[in-house]
């Protein structure tokens, strides 16, 4: 049985310098679980968090925490992140060869597995046992590892393509939306077959604002809709 995840904080967004204070806030906040992110330099130009950050934010929070390998190769790093503290740990299938062995060997070390697209890739019918299989899949509406984009417009009709195909096949995986994920954007995700948010700098960590007055205005945006 899957848990009930909706509304995930990105880590890369915290403010890393406070991280005690930070997850004060994050656990009085509806927050379900941390998302943190890695990228290799490679999956995207840029390179952000890893190991280190990862042990020093576990002690922290009881609070599940998903690695979003968006790297190539993930299977030579998953266990050094489970080690360090994953609970989920999500790949892509544009970076490895077979997504269900790494699913296998992910849950072979203790951890969940979960699915991730880029926001330019189209979701195709050969992946469906991998969807069934993970804990949820993330539609990623931004270049991964840059904070502050905007959404790219065109994810919107494959996050609906890649919701309508799973409906079609009779799986219920939710959907994450991740990137430019706020009030403002949230009916329209919604719209397009979002389940869950996956929140950064522009929806629930805004300057002047707590983090539960944040992740409350989120998830009635998402009622709303």
């Amino acid at each position: 049985m899957k848990n009930n995840y909706i509304l995930g904080g990105s880590a890369s967004c915290f403010d890393l310098f406070n991280l005690e204070r930070q997850f004060a806030e994050i656990e009085e906040a509806p927050v379900d679980f941390v998302h943190f992110d890695v990228v290799d330099g490679r999956f995207n130009q840029c390179i952000i968090l890893g190991l280190p950050t990862l042990q020093a934010i576990r002690p922290h929070t009881k609070l599940p925490i998903e690695v979003h390998l968006a790297v190539y190769e993930p299977e030579l790093y998953i266990k050094q992140f489970v080690d360090a503290g994953a609970d989920i740990v999500t790949i892509h299938p544009e970076g490895t060869k077979d997504v269900l062995k790494t699913f296998e060997y992910i849950r072979s070390l203790g951890a969940k597995p979960a699915l991730a697209f880029r926001s330019e890739t189209v979701a195709t019918e050969d992946l469906l046992p991998a969807m069934e299989q993970a804990e949820y899949i993330i539609k990623l509406t931004v270049n991964p590892g840059f904070s502050g984009q905007k959404i790219q417009p065109a994810a919107f009709e494959k996050m609906l393509a890649l919701r309508e195909m799973m409906d079609a096949h009779g799986i219920d995986t939710k959907i994450a939306a991740d990137g430019n994920v706020n009030v403002s954007t949230i009916p329209t995700l919604v719209k397009y077959g979002a389940q869950m948010l996956i929140g950064g700098t522009s929806g629930l960590f805004l300057k002047g604002r707590s983090v539960k007055d944040c992740a409350e205005a989120m998830l009635d945006a998402m009622k709303a809709e």
